[in-house]
Parts: C-alpha cells; sequence; structure tokens
C-alpha cells in the first residue's frame, strides 16, 4: 500500500512539474511581430507602426530609404516622399536570443500638390462648429461668386503654429470660416484671420486669398480647459474655450462634426476661385485620423464657449456671427507635417 502511495505521488509530481515547465516555456516564447497603417499625407505618405511583440525587452528596426532609415523605439512612425513597395524590418530580442519580422508595404497615390514654401511640423489649438441666424451678417459676408448655404453653419478656432521647417517664424492664428454653396456643392470659406507674423500674414493673402491681418493672439494649455483669446486690429475681440474635463460627446454632434470637417475650402484670389490644399474631400476627418494614428494626433473633445465684441466696429464683421446652437468643440494636438497650396477650382 505504501509502495502504490509512492509511487502514485510520485507520478502525480512529475506530471505537476512537467506542466509547469511546459507552461513557462510556452509564456516566455519571443515573437517578433507589429502591425503597418498608411497615412497618406501632402507629398509624403506616414507610416505608423504598432508593435505586437510578446516577450521582448528591446527592438531594432531598419526602414531601408524611409526617413528615417532606422529606430530603436518600440512603435515608430516613418515617412515616405516617393511612391514604392519598401521593406520594414523589426528585430526584437530578450536579452539573450532575437527574433525577426519582414514585410513589404506599397505605398501610392502620394498626393502632389507641388512647392510648398514651408510645412507645419507641429501645431495645437482648439476648434469648434456652430450655427448662427444673423442672417444680415451672414448674407453680408459671402462673396458674389457663392451662394447661401443649407444652414448657417460657423467654423472658428485658435491654432498655435508653433514648430515649422525652412526658418519659418513660429506663430498663432485665430480664423472664423462659413458654410458657403457654390455649384450645387458646400463649402467653407474663410472670412476672418488674424494672425501674429507679417510673413504668415503676406504668404496667406498674396498665396492663398486670405483675408489675413495681424492681431494680438493668445493660447494657453491648462489641462483639461484649453483657452484663447484675440484682438484684431479694429479692436474686436474673441474669446474661445473648450473645457474637456469629464466630457462625452454626443453621437449626433460628433457625426455632424465630422461631416462638417470633410468639406473642402475655398477662397478668391485675383478674381480666381481656388481651393485650398487637401482640406477636405478625401473621406478622413480629422477625427478619425485622430482614432486610427493617436500616437501623431491627439484629439479631446470638450464643452466649447466663445463670445465676441464689436462694439468698437462700425459696420457688419465675421465676430457678429454670434452662435445660436454649439455643435460641438474638441482639443487638437498634430504632429503630422503638412503643407498649404491654393490651387484653381
Amino acid at each position: 500500500m505504501n509502495k502504490l502511495y509512492l509511487t502514485l505521488t510520485l507520478i502525480i509530481s512529475m506530471l505537476f512539474f512537467s506542466c509547469s515547465e511546459d507552461d513557462n516555456s510556452t509564456e516566455s516564447i519571443l515573437i517578433a511581430d507589429f502591425e503597418a497603417a498608411i497615412l497618406l499625407g501632402e507629398n509624403q505618405a506616414i507610416v505608423t507602426l504598432t508593435n505586437l511583440s510578446q516577450n521582448a525587452t528591446t527592438y531594432e528596426w531598419l526602414f531601408p530609404n524611409g526617413n528615417p532609415e532606422s529606430s530603436i523605439e518600440e512603435s515608430p512612425t516613418i515617412a515616405y516622399t516617393e511612391n514604392g513597395t519598401y521593406s520594414i524590418t523589426l528585430e526584437a530580442s530578450n536579452g539573450s536570443e532575437t527574433e525577426m519580422k519582414t514585410i513589404d508595404i506599397t505605398i501610392d497615390n502620394i498626393p502632389d500638390n507641388g512647392h510648398i514654401p514651408y510645412r507645419y511640423l507641429e501645431n495645437d489649438g482648439i476648434f469648434m462648429y456652430y450655427e448662427t441666424d444673423n442672417v444680415e451678417v451672414y448674407q453680408s459676408l459671402i462673396p458674389d461668386e457663392f451662394n447661401m448655404p443649407s444652414r448657417m453653419v460657423v467654423f472658428a478656432f485658435f491654432n498655435d503654429f508653433y514648430e515649422l521647417d525652412y526658418g519659418a517664424t513660429p506663430y498663432k492664428e485665430n480664423a472664423i470660416s462659413i458654410l458657403v454653396e457654390h455649384e450645387g456643392e458646400e463649402f467653407f470659406h474663410v472670412v476672418y484671420m488674424p494672425v501674429t507674423d507679417e510673413h504668415s500674414m503676406w504668404a496667406g493673402i498674396i498665396g492663398l486669398g486670405l483675408p489675413k491681418t495681424l492681431g494680438e493672439i493668445n493660447f494657453y494649455r491648462n489641462n483639461p480647459v484649453y483657452y484663447g483669446d484675440a484682438v484684431n486690429p479694429l479692436d474686436g475681440t474673441m474669446n474661445m474655450s473648450v473645457n474637456t474635463e469629464n466630457y462625452t460627446i454626443d453621437d449626433d454632434a460628433k457625426q455632424d462634426m465630422i461631416n462638417l470637417s470633410l468639406l473642402r475650402s475655398l477662397q478668391i484670389r485675383n478674381g480666381n476661385i481656388i481651393e485650398i490644399g487637401k482640406t477636405g474631400g478625401n473621406e478622413t476627418s480629422v477625427i478619425h485620423i485622430a482614432e486610427q494614428f493617436p500616437n501623431l494626433v491627439t484629439l479631446k473633445f470638450g464643452e466649447a464657449t466663445i463670445s465676441t465684441n464689436t462694439d468698437s466696429i462700425a459696420f457688419n464683421h465675421p465676430l457678429d456671427l454670434t452662435p445660436s446652437n454649439i455643435i460641438g468643440g474638441y482639443y487638437l494636438k498634430n504632429t503630422i507635417p503638412f503643407g498649404l497650396t491654393g490651387n484653381l477650382f
């Protein structure tokens, strides 16, 4: 009886330790794995990598002909400026062994907007959409080339372009765009845009037909509240805020903003209608981009408020377009480089 007991105990013990060793072995297997997502931008493609490796502690990436061409980040981002097929290799290590994975990606249809004088490398700001019932002012701001839209919608924002290339001066911008109709389609048309840099002002006026002026603009990031204030040359003012604390966006409002963000932007330059850059019409809104590429674009919805003062202005002015219904607002930080060009519509 004792012999049988000892034999059974020995067998059970052997099975237990055998299973434990197999489980530990399975859990510690080194696997190199990742996914790639491609975002087409102006004159470039941005590829963001999601590292799915298991039991690795260090990573080495190779991206021949990419920018950069290598990285040791866990989930890096690469830029490509030409269409083609490119290989991406990940070597994952746990200190004692390594595993490797290589995939090929194909990039085509990179948007070519020609020469861009400088690019915006990083920026953030607050943005809001609202409806207004001030018909008189709204109609007075629509150029003869355009017509009244199906509803009177205003897009207002504060944007801080704090990192640009080619030595361009960082600047802040305050703007108002209104919805207009042209040839059966609806577009946004910028009617107000003070900025803090003279070079940006003239580049916007001459190159893009934007109504830029110089102004005093501030932008504050007191997370979860983001706030902007501006004074234009006529002493008109705008104050705007987005409070993201404990805020949940209404599904209908979110979809409305997605639809509005997909609309293109038209301006009048030297008597011609031009479309500004790739500002819409590509089936992907900035809201979708932020959801798909959270490591490149941060977007936080919040309770949006806006107030303006035009006591010093004796004529109809965009700042008179006060809201009758706020559709929604958000804070946005963007690290995807882009440039703006004006092309004949």
